[in-house]
């Protein structure tokens, strides 16, 4: 017990010694495991909404002119079931008054999109889906040349080319994230080290009189030690705040602004998140206080 309090004691002395140091190492700490935290709920949250969207990807949606008539409906509905790509059984015809109804029903939280409408501006459409999604570009290009009554069908959309856009940005965003942290996990570490040499420069008498008495190699380094750790927990503990507080008052409110893209956080992702950046303020400092200790202090 006594050697715990004299441990505790001369990693306090240090940190008060060095306090502008160590709050600086601790501030870069927080700052390299919040920015983890936040490219990890980032790419947690982008992951969801492209795996909601990919199960549209072999989705198309072929939108009417209003001047269609019925036997017109009819020619193209039976051209879009012959088409060998296409899945018969999921060929699905949807009116104006569908589509508004559903409109309303996904904006229900934003009644002021559509209570001022005077008229149903939206097409009657058919969503096709193409047994396997690879086939949505033959079926859009059939469609656009060879459909009957081409003069009726106003647009072909698919989701295909803007899910391929939206990975592309994503994995961007992943390696500039991961390539970030790193930068500043290598910066907090030496910073710790820095940290630690100068504890170890202004301490270096009284460590020669330690040897001479016959302390052991652990009894001096472990001070140095619990000072990094001290520094990377509290780094870590700030990054949590840090994050959930992002993850609170921003995260949360975009998912629910933007309810319609989908996004979202997967459950019990926060409850391996916050340990994991606990562990990682602990291993910055351990690394920082290791490279110190190997490199300037010979005992």
């Amino acid at each position: 017990m006594n050697r715990i309090k004299y441990f505790a004691a001369e990693t306090w002395a240090s940190l008060s010694k060095n306090l502008i140091l160590a709050v600086a190492a601790m501030a870069v700490v927080a700052v390299s495991l919040s920015l983890l935290g936040l490219v990890v709920l980032g790419w947690n949250m982008f992951s969801n909404m492209i795996k909601n969207a990919e199960r549209r990807v072999g989705e198309i949606d072929i939108y009417l002119s209003d001047l269609t008539t019925e036997q017109e409906r009819q020619a193209i509905e039976d051209f879009l079931v012959s088409l060998p790509e296409v899945d018969p059984a999921r060929v699905i015809y949807k009116t104006k008054d569908e589509a508004l109804k559903e409109f309303k029903e996904r904006f229900r939280d934003n009644p002021e999109l559509w209570e001022n409408l005077e008229d149903n501006p939206l097409p009657n459409s058919f969503k096709v889906t193409t047994k396997d999604p690879k086939d949505v570009g033959v079926v859009v290009g059939t469609v656009k040349t060879q459909a009957p009554f081409l003069n009726r069908i106003e647009d072909v959309r698919s989701a295909s080319a803007a899910i391929e856009k939206l990975e592309n940005i994503f994995d961007k965003f992943r390696q500039v994230g991961i390539l970030g942290v790193l930068a500043l996990v290598v910066v907090s570490v030496m910073l710790v080290s820095v940290t630690i040499q100068v504890a170890i420069f202004a301490r270096r008498r009284e460590i020669g009189i330690m040897k001479l008495v016959g302390a052991t190699n652990w009894f001096i380094r472990w001070p140095f030690v619990l000072e990094g750790v001290f520094e990377g927990t509290v780094g870590s503990l700030v990054a949590i705040l840090l994050v959930m507080a992002v993850k609170v008052w921003i995260l949360d409110r975009l998912i629910e602004s933007l309810h319609f893209l989908r996004m979202a956080i997967t459950p019990g992702l926060l409850g391996l998140l916050i340990p994991s950046l606990l562990l990682g303020g602990l291993i910055i400092g351990a690394l920082g206080s290791a490279y110190a200790l190997g490199r300037y202090l010979e005992v």
